[in-house]
């Protein structure tokens, strides 16, 4: 594809990228380092990083601490969910290589 194409091609819209942690979990500070270095390293789509005490969230919203209780860390793109408990970078650029949900 040309340079003019691709200057004319419709940019993606910024990915919203969310890690659910809690307080004291080791694997959710891996998580966060894992997503941080992606992120920071640049992507070929832009993000935005909410890092979520799922604690605090679940006072507001009781479903989302009854559905993720006991899934921490979860890696959420886009509203869709992409990893529990371990995330690698691979992991972390495919699913932002993907497309948004309609």
């Amino acid at each position: 594809m040309g340079w003019l194409a691709r200057l004319r091609r419709p940019r993606r819209p910024p990915a919203e990228v969310v890690v659910l942690t809690r307080r004291g979990c080791h694997l959710c500070a891996d998580m966060e380092q894992v997503v941080s270095r992606v992120l920071g390293a640049g992507t070929a789509r832009p993000a935005h990083l909410r890092i979520v005490d799922l604690d605090d969230a679940g006072r507001e919203d009781p479903a989302l601490l009854a559905h993720y209780d006991t899934l921490v860390p979860v890696l959420l793109v886009d509203g869709v969910e992409v990893a529990r408990w371990v995330v690698d970078e691979r992991d972390v650029r495919a699913a932002l290589g993907r497309r948004r949900r309609p």
